[in-house]
């Protein structure tokens, strides 16, 4: 007996819906290779080597940038998994750029037919590759895989990713020395710029609470992103969190406006390095020791 014939926009559907389970799962495992990684980095740092440490967060930065690239493709496919009636109604490769080009498919269609290449953890994007090959033809397939035709850049450039900056390298360096609470040479300088600033801001502040103030004014607290201790108190009322850093993003510096700065305290995260086994062990014999007394 021949199987049913299942209509293609049922076919389409269920795929795109494993496309986008299984980029949810890819995400979530690179992010917890990411985090230790990260915490490797600190671990070299906190031992003086930062040349290796230097080394690694180039991987880590790539690592990061395909993360990005799993995120933009699972925004295609919810894309296209809500309109897959229209994407059904397509006829063919001249009806997709005359009438999808403003409405995102056509730009969906082919950076996810163009990311097959590049996400091979991802099997389920060739059998999409195929189902949109069936529609639009081994051609339309061709002009994209090899000569990026329609191909949006972004997807292009986090496709092949290239050696990152030095900039961007240490600008890594630094946010994780500081959430790790480990040393590196090219913080210092910035730990004393804020320290000078917190203490200039604390200095005006005594001086505007003796002029006209009411004193019914509360500090403000400007912390780091994955700051989990960053909370509202009676003290510092209002809370702001250091937007997250990303490839496209590392050069846009985070600026408090000047009327309210002086009011604005800067919390970096510090987080430290986890403690050895040996050092568990010793904690749990003296916890022990106090138990018998």
């Amino acid at each position: 007996m021949s199987p049913p014939n299942i209509p293609y926009h049922i076919r389409l559907k269920t795929c795109l819906k494993m496309v986008i389970q299984r980029l949810r799962y890819a995400q979530e495992k690179q992010q917890a290779l990411a985090k230790k990684g990260r915490r490797d980095v600190a671990q070299l740092l906190s031992n003086s080597k930062e040349q290796k440490a230097h080394y690694r967060v180039e991987t880590l930065i790539n690592d990061d940038i395909h993360i990005e690239l799993l995120e933009l493709l699972e925004l295609y496919s919810e894309l296209l998994h809500a309109r897959v009636m229209i994407v059904n109604s397509v006829q063919d490769e001249a009806s997709l750029i005359e009438n999808h080009m403003e409405d995102g498919i056509n730009e969906a269609v082919r950076a996810l037919v163009y990311a097959t290449l590049y996400v091979p953890e991802v099997k389920e994007l060739t059998q999409l590759r195929d189902l949109l090959g069936m529609k639009f033809g081994n051609e339309f397939l061709k002009l994209i895989l090899e000569d990026h035709i329609g191909v949006p850049d972004k997807v292009v450039r986090k496709c092949s990713p290239k050696l990152p900056c030095v900039d961007l390298v240490e600008l890594y360096l630094k946010e994780i020395a500081t959430t790790y609470g480990v040393p590196y040479s090219l913080l210092d300088n910035e730990r004393l710029e804020n320290e000078q600033f917190n203490e200039k801001s604390a200095m005006d502040n005594e001086e505007s609470n003796d002029g006209e103030g009411d004193g019914n004014e509360k500090p403000i607290v400007a912390g780091d992103n994955d700051d989990d201790t960053l909370i509202p108190d009676e003290k510092h009322p209002i809370t702001i969190r250091r937007p997250r850093k990303s490839s496209e993003t590392f050069k846009r510096d985070f600026k408090i406006p000047k009327e309210i700065e002086n009011d604005v305290k800067i919390k970096h995260t510090v987080e430290p390095i986890k403690k050895t086994s040996n050092d568990e062990l010793e904690d749990l014999k003296k916890r022990f020791a106090a138990l018998r007394r």
